[in-house]
C-alpha cells in the first residue's frame, strides 16, 4: 500500500511540474541575432503542434535575408528540464529545418513561451510561441 501511494505521489509531482508543451502553438516571432549586425526577425511565421506521443508537425513559412523558407514537416521531440530537442521523425532524412535542434526554454508559461538556440556559430535564434 505504501509503495502504491509513493508511486502515485511521484506521478502527480511529475505531471504537475511538466511544461505546458502539448498543444498547437503560433510562432509569433522568429528572430536571428548575428554578431555581424545582420539581425532579422519575422512575425507570425506559422504554427507548431506538439502531441502527447512525442511527435508533432510544423506548418511554417517565412523570409530571412531575402530567402524564402517553408517547413511543413513532422518531427519527434524530447522535452527535458529547461530545454527541448526537436529532430526529424525519419532519422535517415536530411535535416533542412531551422527549428530541428536543441532549444533552451527561457520562459515557460501556459499561454506563451520563449526559446533560444544557436546555429553552432555566432548567431542566436529566438522564437516566441503563443496559443
Amino acid at each position: 500500500m505504501k509503495r502504491n501511494l509513493l508511486l502515485l505521489a511521484v506521478s502527480i509531482s511529475l505531471f504537475s511540474c511538466s511544461p505546458n508543451i502539448v498543444n498547437t502553438w503560433n510562432i509569433d516571432k522568429y528572430e536571428v541575432v548575428n554578431n555581424k549586425g545582420q539581425n532579422t526577425s519575422a512575425q507570425n511565421i506559422g504554427s507548431i503542434e506538439f502531441k502527447k506521443n512525442g511527435k508533432g508537425t510544423k506548418n511554417i513559412s517565412y523570409n530571412v535575408f531575402q530567402n524564402d523558407f517553408i517547413d511543413e514537416s513532422s518531427f519527434k521531440y524530447e522535452l527535458n528540464e529547461g530545454y527541448i530537442i526537436i529532430k526529424n521523425e525519419d532519422e535517415d532524412a536530411k535535416d533542412k529545418s531551422a527549428l530541428n535542434k536543441t532549444w533552451i526554454i527561457v520562459s515557460d508559461k501556459k499561454k506563451n513561451q520563449v526559446w533560444k538556440s544557436t546555429d553552432g556559430g555566432k548567431s542566436v535564434q529566438i522564437i516566441v510561441l503563443s496559443r
